[in-house]
């Protein structure tokens, strides 16, 4: 019965140490997140307010510049220019999105795992043929 008691004990006590080790790790990962996520939306603030500075500038320097059949030319040509420019950028976000939330995923998957490997659900065999 000693025994048991003991084996039991050892079993919570690797559970909670694997948990705690598990959660630390998402802990880090989330502040490093929302680091990233803070600095991403400064930079892009800034990027921001340079582009429309610049986009004015060259708008009026081309105001000066240009005969006023080549004003509507080029001022069309960099509004589609700007278009696809806003496109590619929104679609960049979603994708960097979509990876930040994929890794979240992976490792609350990785966390299930861990407590289904604690379980007895799962083996050893089966991690080394994952990896």
């Amino acid at each position: 019965m000693s025994g048991q008691i003991n084996s039991l004990k050892e079993l919570l006590h690797t559970v909670t140490e694997l948990l705690f080790v598990r959660f630390k790790m998402a802990r880090i990962e989330f502040v490093a997140q929302k680091e990233r996520m803070v600095r991403l939306g400064i930079l892009a603030f800034v990027a921001v307010m340079l582009f429309l500075m610049s986009y004015i500038s060259l708008l009026f320097g081309l105001n000066a510049v240009l005969s006023p059949e080549a004003k509507v030319w080029v001022f069309f040509a960099l509004s589609a220019v700007m278009l696809l420019l806003m496109i590619w950028a929104f679609w960049s976000i979603s994708r960097n999105l979509m990876g930040q939330r994929r890794f979240l995923a992976k490792t609350l998957h990785e966390l299930q795992e861990d407590v289904a490997y604690v379980q007895g659900k799962k083996t050893m065999a089966d991690w080394s043929l994952k990896e």
